[in-house]
């Protein structure tokens, strides 16, 4: 798993194998290790309940995908699209959220 981060977007990137582990009904995580003993962990899990949610804390962050969305797109896959969703901000702006899988290779 990849995660790029922009001003208003993060963009999460995975590969078949990591989207057969979500359609099987399991996350997946990436942590990185920080100085300081600090440690920042991303994870993706699949949604039996059909929603977007995104949590975040300095810790990490923990995102939520329908399962219902993560199998339509896996039928299309390969494609350079991949799934977006758009969450609201405190701020009333809003954070753009990309899901794609590397068809690369």
């Amino acid at each position: 798993m990849n995660i790029r981060f922009a001003p208003g977007e993060v963009r999460f990137r995975i590969d078949r194998r990591e989207l057969e582990v979500l359609l099987g009904g399991r996350a997946l995580a990436m942590r990185v290790d920080l100085p300081g003993q600090h440690a920042f962990t991303a994870s993706v899990n699949p949604d039996r309940l059909g929603t977007w949610r995104l949590d975040s804390d300095p810790t990490g962050m923990w995102l939520a995908i329908p399962r219902k969305e993560l199998a339509v797109f896996e039928a299309g896959v390969p494609t350079a699209d991949g799934l977006t969703h758009r969450f609201e901000l405190a701020n009333g702006g809003e954070l753009e959220l990309s899901f794609e899988v590397d068809v690369r290779g």
